[in-house]
């Protein structure tokens, strides 16, 4: 169907279908970004909180806590 004077130039139909679209693709993206960057929620301790503010100087909170991780060896206490 062509455009015709007087008309929208999206339908309700079309608007519908263009929605369903976007909504499946913001899923797609988010499973893709989820795959490529893992997550991990932590909540610090006091003290640990107090480390990381400390040792941030500027950084994000991931930057600091990676290299006190990194920093350890990679090693967790026991």
């Amino acid at each position: 169907m062509t455009w015709q004077p007087g008309q929208p130039l999206m339908t309700a139909s079309d608007h519908a279908d263009w929605q369903a679209w976007r909504k499946t693709s913001k899923l797609e993206q988010q499973r893709a970004r989820r795959r490529m960057y893992f997550r991990i929620d932590y909540y610090p301790s006091k003290e640990a909180l107090a480390l990381i503010l400390e040792s941030a100087s500027g950084r994000d909170n991931s930057s600091v806590i990676d290299e006190l991780v990194l920093g350890n060896g990679g090693e967790l206490p026991e």
